[in-house]
């Protein structure tokens, strides 16, 4: 019996290091989610002064990791100045909470689920792991 308990422990434990909390806040709502730290992730807008798409996708690994951008180069010389590469240094960002906001609108996918928000604010906070 002390073995079987052993082993469920070992697998809940498992379980959980697999598990990822995120709180998204926005439009009046808090929702909770449960995502797997490959699960994709991403933040879609026009950007207001090229008027251009920008795509973000990233991971919710311990943290949310691994962006990388999707733009014209006109767009991205906006963000950057043309002084850097912008997904190099997007790619060693590590972040807990991440805060979107847009008068044009925007969208977050965090798993299967969307977020939408125009003249607005979307936050996602990464409860755990802490």
């Amino acid at each position: 019996m002390a073995k079987a308990r052993l082993l469920l422990l070992l697998g809940a434990g498992l379980l959980l290091s697999f598990l990822r909390v995120v709180e998204v806040e926005g439009e009046g709502e808090r929702v909770l989610l449960f995502l797997l730290p490959f699960q994709e992730a991403r933040v879609e807008f026009l950007n207001s002064v090229t008027g251009k798409p920008v795509l973000l996708e990233f991971r919710p690994l311990w943290r949310f990791q691994g962006f990388q951008a999707y733009t014209d180069p006109e767009t991205e010389a906006y963000y950057t100045g043309g002084a850097y590469p912008w997904n190099e240094a997007l790619a060693r960002e590590r972040r807990k909470a991440l805060l979107y906001c847009s008068e044009a609108g925007l969208a977050l996918r965090l798993g299967g689920r969307w977020f939408r928000v125009e003249k607005g604010c979307l936050r996602a906070r990464l409860l755990f792991p802490p």
